[in-house]
């Protein structure tokens, strides 16, 4: 993992570039990695995203998503506060202090700094392919994502019945990184249940396949390709 430090500065940086956009992008585009979304609904969501995290940081529960208003300037005004306001919150927030989550224990406010650093990294990515724009990627934050993934959003989406335990489950290699391994198989709680298939590739590629924003491509499977479909298909993310 990184430091609560640096997935502050990962969320700070991203939402600036994402307001950036706004102010000049086609709006209208088409965003490829959220089908019927364009770039506007995509900020609408990441702002309301953040404004979610950052009362349920200060209720200690979930409340609503708050929904972003139509056009440019209101849209770029509404975004640009609520991740000034959520970077501010969790700055001055003890990482350590306990905190509504909806991840595993320990459940604390670090949760939230590592959570909207990767919801905002991937949708600027997501809004950057939709502007034909280059993307770009960094290995170790790419892992902690796959890290994220394997040992928070599956486990506890199997914990809450979203997604099913995987009797076949799938290691992932990260091939530029010394082969790092994750393993995604039976309720997500045991790094060493059994697996009838492993993905190898770059650690930025093997995210946005996990996440659905990328097709397996050019990336290696050996074993049963069809458990890759299968885990993919399960909803280890939302």
């Amino acid at each position: 993992m990184l430091s609560v430090d640096e997935y502050q500065s990962v969320l700070e940086r991203d939402s600036t570039i994402v307001e950036g956009l706004l102010r000049t992008a086609d709006l209208s585009a088409s965003v490829p990695g959220c089908p019927g979304w364009n770039v506007a609904d995509l900020a609408r969501h990441l702002g309301g995203v953040h404004r979610w995290a950052h009362d349920a940081l200060i209720t200690g529960a979930a409340g609503e998503r708050p929904q972003g208003p139509d056009g440019r300037d209101d849209l770029v005004a509404w975004f640009a506060e609520g991740a000034s306001r959520l970077v501010a919150l969790l700055r001055r927030t003890d990482p350590n202090s306990p905190a509504w989550t909806f991840g595993p224990p320990p459940r604390t406010a670090a949760f939230w700094s590592r959570r909207q650093a990767h919801e905002t990294s991937m949708h600027l990515g997501d809004a950057q392919r939709a502007l034909t724009l280059p993307v770009a990627t960094n290995a170790e934050f790419a892992a902690d994502g796959v890290d994220e993934i394997a040992t928070m959003f599956f486990p506890s989406r199997v914990r809450r019945g979203v997604t099913p335990v995987l009797e076949r489950g799938l290691r992932v290699v990260l091939t530029d990184l010394g082969d790092t391994a994750f393993v995604i198989a039976g309720d997500g709680t045991d790094p060493t249940a059994p697996t009838a298939a492993t993905l190898r590739g770059p650690a930025a590629d093997v995210l946005l396949v996990l996440w659905r924003r990328a097709d397996v491509g050019a990336l290696v499977v050996e074993g049963d390709r069809a458990v890759v479909s299968d885990v993919l298909a399960a909803g280890i993310t939302p």
